[in-house]
């Protein structure tokens, strides 16, 4: 008389099973995304503080979702963390172009005797005219940037910005019996246009840890966690 056999499957034990291998894949996306993302940061950050003087690298700023724990859609981003100079400047020294004035007029770019823009705003000759009741001249330079000069002033000894001898100055110095010199000094050049910087290429590095993100994920999962 013929045998028979047979087998149960589990399915409760099937569905545990592929349960954690999807939570296992999930993970690993998450964290391979956490990570690379945080690499690119600290990254970028290097190669802009190296190739540009100042902090401006310190704007750059990363997020990712989920802060933890595994996710269907992980996402990172690396931004800009800044107003409107802070995004031009990094374009100033990321792209390449140039920068022409509005409606084919002169760039007005202050000097440090101009003294402080203010705010976020660019300081512009009109504005600095109305702030300290000069009118500035415009001087012409063949082969050379011409220039917007003060007369009739001098430089502040501590900050370098430019001063008006006022009477009550003047007063005050005969008092002492000092005698200031009226000097003229530039407060704006004047430019048809300037070159972008372009001095740092952020694509190869962005290119760069999008290769290694299949590494990441694949490290991950090898590893067990």
């Amino acid at each position: 008389m013929a045998r028979q056999s047979g087998f149960e499957i589990d399915t409760a034990s099937l569905r545990r099973a592929r349960d954690e291998g999807v939570r296992r894949v999930l993970t690993a996306g998450a964290d391979a995304i956490r990570s690379t993302t945080r690499n690119l940061e600290q990254d970028l950050e290097a190669l802009v503080r190296g190739a540009v003087r100042g902090k401006l690298w310190r704007a750059l700023k990363s997020d990712v979702f989920p802060d933890r724990g595994p996710a269907r859609n992980p996402a990172g981003t690396v931004y800009i963390n800044g107003g409107g100079r802070t995004k031009g400047a990094f374009a100033f020294f990321t792209q390449p172009g140039r920068i022409v004035g509005k409606d084919g007029f002169y760039l007005a770019i202050p000097l440090p005797a101009a003294g402080s823009r203010g705010g976020s705003r660019n300081l512009t000759p009109g504005e600095w005219e109305r702030r300290t009741g000069i009118r500035l001249r415009f001087v012409y330079r063949p082969g050379r940037a011409s220039l917007l000069v003060a007369d009739e002033g001098t430089l502040n000894g501590r900050t370098g910005t430019f001063r008006p001898i006022t009477r009550k100055r003047t007063q005050a110095d005969e008092r002492r019996g000092f005698t200031r010199g009226a000097t003229t000094t530039p407060i704006f050049v004047l430019m048809p246009s300037v070159q972008f910087a372009n001095r740092v290429a952020l694509q190869p590095t962005i290119n760069a840890a999008a290769g290694r993100l299949a590494a990441e994920v694949s490290k991950r999962l090898q590893s067990g966690g």
